[in-house]
């Protein structure tokens, strides 16, 4: 066998650790798994959404796409760790219009991330109206009938969400300015919490998402009172719109999108983006999405990003008129 003089042993051992990261840097993305967090708990609308697009984008790049949950802070504390991770495609945020637009459009304190700046959209999973739901035994059959009961008795008519800043915050907000009343808010850790306590009458109304309250609807336990989407839901298809019910301005549709830290290399963004087009073609995650009322979205990239600034710019003049400052 031919021997490698010492130091040349040396210099050889050395190019080779030199080419073997080499070698990995330049491996097809992704070549290991990758990490996606969500920033709300289990079982919420952006966490559900992030796991259906998950395991179809683990299919499409031959990876798994692992959901890791971090809530906590208003959903701050998972879009940090997001914009703090390596840019490197391995780390993606499953985000939710809340975290991206509504609490940095109401937030007093200065967040620790600039969504416009410090995170990339790939592309939107789906957008999803919310429902205006009552206990069953509730003596609120619409809207008009809220506002009544908030007129004659200030202060009295209360409704629960995940916490300020939340989707389900600002639509009180909305109903609140619409009314020319002072609905009660309620903030709860969770909408799981606050469902809990409109059942059991501590509260008097919620917005939430369809898939969360469909199974009290069916039940007979809550009763809905409108849609603030632009259509009516099939599965609830006697509820009407917020227009039909005269509150059109109380038009919102949240949704859930996934995003890659600033710096993240164009061709693994391009990956990602060709990846996302392509699962939600597919007809399992249509499937998964129409169990909780859902369709796929698609708005990609750029056009995303136009879409969060000028919502964002919406909710803030309400913001500024109804005086809400978050800490």
């Amino acid at each position: 066998m031919f021997a490698i003089p010492g130091k040349w042993a040396t210099r050889v051992a050395l190019a080779s650790c030199l080419i073997a990261p080499a070698a990995q840097a330049n491996d097809a993305y992704p070549s290991r798994p990758v990490k996606v967090i969500v920033h709300t708990l289990p079982g919420a609308a952006s966490d559900m959404h992030s796991r259906i697009m998950a395991e179809e984008l683990g299919k499409k790049l031959g990876q798994t796409f692992v959901v890791e949950n971090r809530s906590g802070a208003g959903g701050t504390i998972g879009v940090e760790a997001v914009t703090k991770a390596p840019a490197d495609g391995y780390t993606l945020l499953g985000g939710a219009s809340s975290v991206i637009v509504m609490l940095p459009a109401v937030s007093k304190r200065k967040l620790p991330y600039d969504p416009d700046v410090d995170l990339i959209p790939i592309g939107r999973t789906t957008k999803f109206p919310f429902v205006l739901v009552v206990n069953a035994n509730s003596k609120y059959k619409t809207l008009d009938d809220i506002i009544a009961a908030a007129r004659a008795k200030p202060g009295f008519v209360s409704y629960g969400s995940a916490g300020g800043g939340t989707n389900p915050h600002l639509l009180g907000e909305m109903l609140s300015q619409l009314g020319k009343v002072n609905l009660v808010h309620v903030p709860y850790k969770g909408p799981a919490a606050a469902q809990s306590d409109l059942l059991g009458g501590q509260i008097d109304m919620q917005f939430d998402t369809l898939s969360a309250v469909k199974g009290q609807l069916q039940a007979g336990k809550l009763r809905a009172l409108v849609v603030t989407g632009k259509k009516r839901l099939a599965a609830i298809a006697d509820v009407p719109t917020v227009e039909e019910a005269g509150y059109g301005s109380m038009y919102l549709e949240g949704w859930s999108a996934y995003y890659a830290p600033k710096g993240t290399p164009p061709e693994v963004v391009e990956t990602l983006k060709t990846a996302f087009k392509a699962a939600l073609k597919m007809p399992a995650i249509a499937t998964a999405l129409a169990v909780a009322g859902d369709e796929p979205d698609g708005t990609m990239g750029d056009d995303l990003l136009r879409d969060q600034k000028t919502n964002r710019e919406r909710w803030h003049k309400l913001a500024v008129a109804r005086k809400i400052n978050l800490e």
